[in-house]
């Protein structure tokens, strides 16, 4: 089969590590070309025009006609800055090939509605500042969901093949918006034979000797670019209520945005934290790394913490990676993790409420007398099963 891809690629993004790993293991067995949305040919914010950015689609939608099929990966941010512009872009290039597939890796519409009704600017004068404001978030989202609306009402009406990443959102989109090709599966990372290359004893020896600690440390891991929803705070307020013995490994870098701006305050916020916390001297600023090195660092930590808050998210790659790869997992029980963890493709794992630092330390001392390790862990070939589903519904007609 010959197949397309449309996704951000080769970029520090997680829709674009997520189709590289698509790439590679469709590739193995079919030809297959990525279309790479450019942020520099697509988005004002990069240098682009409007003309230039529909040429470009256009381009685009001419080559997809000569595929079998072709896999559009959706977040709506990589096809314009405005929301409006990329739904109409994006459903040119639905219509581009008639086996066409999206893949939704965020839907606004699972939380929200496109039908909120509002009071009248002149009654809205007379309430309080907070409620003003109130309103005026309200009325983005419901914007946002009316954009939202117009796509899924035009994927309703040509039949085109949806993949979204729970079963929540599968029953949304079925159910509230009718659409009748969707199914769902989580993101999938690493095959069997590469977990075999992340030995978590190898793995660990290199953080040990890079940081020059004791082997008898207790390594602990969070990740992800620096964002106050990422709960780092919580793992700075946790690890001071830990033993000395433990220390916190942030892998973390700037996001791209933030690099744009020069904003640097999320990292003196943590690092003020520290400090206040007296815990300096027991957590490691790692930095920003390649793909190889954060898998590597998953496996080679001792605990795997993702202390999130919610966000919304559809889904989330690191906690993917984590439950794929990591030795030990205690994650907050955000939506997108409860939806998760409920594919069971990890035996252990401990959730712990956002922002709960003591039960979150309560489950990381105690995390081998509930998960006793008596037999190996399973080992599971995420990528290959994530392959045969994609390959299913490429393959197979619309209804």
């Amino acid at each position: 089969m010959k197949i397309a891809i449309v996704s951000s690629y080769k970029l520090e993004c997680g829709i674009a590590r997520f189709s590289e790993v698509l790439h590679r293991n469709f590739s193995s067995f079919n030809e297959v070309t990525v279309f790479e949305l450019s942020p520099q040919e697509l988005k004002k914010s990069f240098g682009a025009t409007d003309s230039e950015g529909d040429r470009f689609i256009d381009d685009m939608c001419e080559q997809l006609k000569t595929f079998d099929a072709v896999s559009i990966q959706c977040e709506y941010g990589l096809f314009s800055d405005a929301l409006g512009q990329s739904i109409a872009r994006i459903k040119r290039l639905l219509d581009a090939n008639s086996n066409s597939t999206i893949t939704f890796h965020t839907i606004f519409s699972r939380s929200s509605s496109a039908e909120t009704t509002y009071p009248s600017l002149a009654r809205l004068i007379l309430r309080p500042r907070s409620t003003v404001v109130q309103f005026a978030k309200q009325w983005r989202i419901s914007r946002t969901a009316r954009h939202e609306l117009n796509l899924l009402q035009h994927i309703r009406k040509n039949k085109s093949k949806v993949i979204v990443h729970t079963d929540t959102t599968k029953r949304v989109l079925q159910q509230r918006f009718k659409l009748q090709n969707v199914e769902c599966h989580p993101l999938c990372y690493t095959s069997e034979n590469e977990k075999a290359g992340y030995n978590h004893e190898q793995c660990r020896q290199e953080l040990i000797n890079r940081l020059g600690l004791d082997n008898d440390s207790k390594l602990i891991g969070v990740f992800g670019f620096f964002g106050g929803y990422k709960g780092f705070d919580y793992a700075i307020k946790c690890i001071a209520r830990l033993p000395e013995d433990y220390k916190l490994l942030i892998f973390s870098g700037l996001h791209p945005s933030a690099i744009k701006e020069s904003d640097t305050s999320q990292i003196d916020e943590l690092v003020g934290l520290c400090r206040k916390n007296k815990v300096l001297g027991r957590i490691f600023f790692m930095g920003s790394v390649d793909d190889t090195s954060m898998y590597k660092a998953i496996a080679g930590v001792d605990y795997s913490w993702l202390p999130y808050r919610e966000v919304g998210q559809e889904a989330s790659a690191i906690c993917s990676e984590v439950a794929e790869l990591s030795r030990r997992m205690i994650i907050s029980r955000n939506f997108a993790f409860v939806d998760y963890m409920k594919f069971n493709l990890r035996d252990d794992y401990e959730f712990f409420e956002i922002g709960n630092v003591e039960e979150l330390r309560l489950k990381t001392i105690h995390y081998d007398t509930y998960h006793p390790r008596a037999a190996a862990p399973t080992i599971r070939d995420h990528a290959s099963l994530q392959t045969l589903f994609y390959m299913d519904v490429l393959g197979k007609p619309a209804v």
